[in-house]
């Protein structure tokens, strides 16, 4: 979770009216001589260093104007102005200050035009005489807005591990500035700030192979669990695409979380390029520390106007040049080299309808998305195969294999049945999902999940079963239907179930055999006939959650694997003979078959047992 979505509303509230306030306020600084420059004056500052030292502290003042670098169509960054407002303390967090500014355009450029500071933006450089300010990375959401906030450089350099020395603070040269700058700033001020949220700039995330209702719960799913990104149609990206070149201040940057049929990236700017260590965006992605996701070029293809969320860059995501390994408040750092490893999810879907079967994989390079990866790339190669949502009938098959503590292996598989009238691929998808999320969830051993494998065969032909009635002979006598039967010990018990199918008149029948063990003798109790869809708990999941653990489950990583796949198929039909808990012993006896489609319903006759 994102500190900024975690803040109160009356305290986001406060954040933006003192945010003004400072604005406004600091018109009437001292600032040092040599940061006196009209701020609607032109900026010439160019930058060969992709690795400069960071402005000094004491520099950073009202009115000060630098020049910033950022793509917006293509790939070959342009330059725009930015003018200092002031600094607020502790802005991003504790200790954690905050560059407020303004942009503009230069020289008539359109690079920010009426769109203001939009989403993509974050880490484009801003330097003012060869040296790094910082990086664009905050601003308002409900409107354009030129007003918004850097990430300091020197915090950012701070991740490279060897990073520049944060540069001391030099003494302030008190000087008054002048009638004209303070109404500048104080007019600009008061007009730009829009009622709104200061927060961090929302991630365009690029995805792929979804339709527009899928896409719509993705964007869901990722508000649920708090991330800060705007959800878009975007193109495939490959695990194996050709290796790009090294980026360059100011150019695109992806940070590539899966790949494949279901491609998730989230698209910014890179900030500095300071040997082998890239750093992008000016503020974290996911906010999960030590990660790893691709790092990739990408392909800006227009600045897209936004009343809901803001404008946004829509990009493609080019070729691999390293790997994301840190995800901090002030910046995604990237290691260049190869690509992260990956884990991929692979689903084989049949259309019976058409008898057409593709085979699709997810490879995925952020572990964490694993569950969530598996949930909306089955969907992706549902869609795309079965080409239709409405009623149906489906089967399913998965195996999920990892390793587990001292890098022992293991593999879990299962096998069911499921029908829906308006979409038979959801509970499927959310079952092994769910698997996924279960085995990362556990709290005993670490694990980690190596491929996930899933077939399925889909068809239109809807169906599915009703229990209505059950009868029961002892000892092969005649079928009893009465609401209780006596029966001796070590009798012998044939349940014919009935049932109905959808829309039918047509009775099925099936038989579950029992026997009445000698330990049941003078006790009580109650056989039941159920249906798979009522034994076994439903697919209710949020898939938010799949991004956050939807469980914590309890016990041993065995008794996890073991849950997974014990309970009763949706198609079972399983009849349970169950007697007094207050008994001695374990007094339990159960019988499953199975039918030719999923089966709902519930019947029960009570058991009396004589002494012999």
């Amino acid at each position: 979770m994102q500190l900024a979505e975690r803040s109160a509303p009356r305290r986001r509230r406060a954040l933006v009216a003192a945010s003004a306030a400072f604005v406004v306020a600091a018109a009437s600084w001292a600032s040092p001589a040599h940061a006196e420059p009209d701020p609607g004056g032109p900026v010439t500052t160019q930058v060969a260093d992709p690795c400069p030292s960071p402005v000094p502290t004491a520099a950073i003042v009202p009115g000060l104007v630098g020049q910033g670098m950022t793509v917006v169509r293509g790939d070959t960054p342009q330059p725009f102005t930015v003018t200092v407002l002031g600094l607020l303390k502790d802005g991003i967090g504790a200790g954690r200050d905050m560059v407020m500014i303004e942009v503009s355009d230069l020289d008539g450029s359109t690079v920010v035009g009426d769109n203001g500071i939009w989403a993509g933006m974050s880490g484009s450089p801003v330097y003012v005489d060869g040296k790094l300010l910082g990086a664009v990375s905050y601003g308002f959401t409900a409107s354009p807005s030129p007003i918004g906030g850097l990430t300091p450089a020197a915090d950012m350099l701070a991740l490279l591990g060897s990073s520049p020395a944060r540069t001391a603070s030099a003494p302030r040269t008190k000087v008054t500035l002048s009638t004209g700058q303070r109404k500048s700033l104080d007019t600009r001020a008061a007009a730009a700030v829009p009622r709104t949220t200061l927060q961090r700039l929302r991630t365009p995330v690029s995805v792929s192979g979804l339709t527009s209702k899928r896409l719509a719960s993705l964007q869901g799913a990722f508000d649920g669990a708090g991330r800060s990104v705007i959800t878009y149609a975007g193109g495939r990206t490959s695990a194996t695409a050709v290796a790009a070149a090294a980026p360059v201040p100011g150019g695109n940057f992806a940070a590539v979380l899966t790949s494949g049929d279901l491609s998730i990236s989230g698209v910014g700017t890179t900030t500095a390029v300071c040997g082998s260590k890239v750093l992008a965006f000016g503020h974290p992605m996911d906010f999960a520390g030590q990660v790893t996701y691709g790092a990739n070029a990408a392909t800006s293809l227009a600045i897209v106007k936004d009343g809901t969320f803001g404008s946004f860059k829509m990009a493609n995501v080019g070729g691999t040049f390293g790997t994301v390994d840190q995800d901090r408040l002030a910046a995604l750092r990237a290691t260049l080299g190869r690509g992260p490893a990956t884990t991929p999810i692979t689903s084989t879907i049949t259309n019976l309808d058409n008898r057409r079967t593709r085979t699709g994989t997810t490879q995925v390079a952020a572990p964490d998305y694993t569950a969530v990866a598996t949930a909306y790339g089955l969907w992706a190669n549902y869609d795309s195969t079965f080409d239709k949502w409405g009623k149906g009938l489906a089967t399913s098959s998965w195996t999920i294999r990892g390793t587990r503590a001292a890098g022992k292996a293991f593999a879990v598989s299962r096998s069911n049945m499921w029908s829906d009238r308006s979409d038979p691929t959801i509970e499927p998808t959310i079952e092994v999902a769910d698997a996924v999320d279960a085995i990362r969830s556990n709290e005993l051993e670490p694990v980690k999940i190596t491929s996930v494998a899933f077939k399925s065969a889909v068809s239109s032909a809807y169906d599915q079963y009703r229990i209505t009635r059950i009868a029961v002979s002892v000892n092969g006598g005649r079928y009893k239907t009465s609401s209780v039967i006596k029966v001796k010990p070590k009798a012998k018990l044939r349940v014919k179930v009935t049932m109905r199918g959808y829309q039918s008149t047509v009775d099925r029948t099936v038989l579950l055999n029992l026997t009445v063990a000698k330990r049941y003798a003078k006790q009580t109790g109650t056989l039941t006939v159920q249906g798979g869809l009522d034994g076994s708990s439903s697919s209710d999941t949020d898939p938010s959650c799949l991004l956050e653990a939807c469980d914590e489950p309890d016990g041993s990583l065995n008794s996890v694997l073991a849950g997974l796949t014990a309970a009763p198929a949706n198609n079972a039909v399983q009849a349970d003979l169950d007697f007094d808990e207050n008994a001695e012993g374990e007094f339990s006896t159960d019988a499953r078959t199975a039918a030719k489609a999923p089966v709902s319903g519930e019947q029960s006759i009570v058991i009396k047992v004589k002494k012999k």
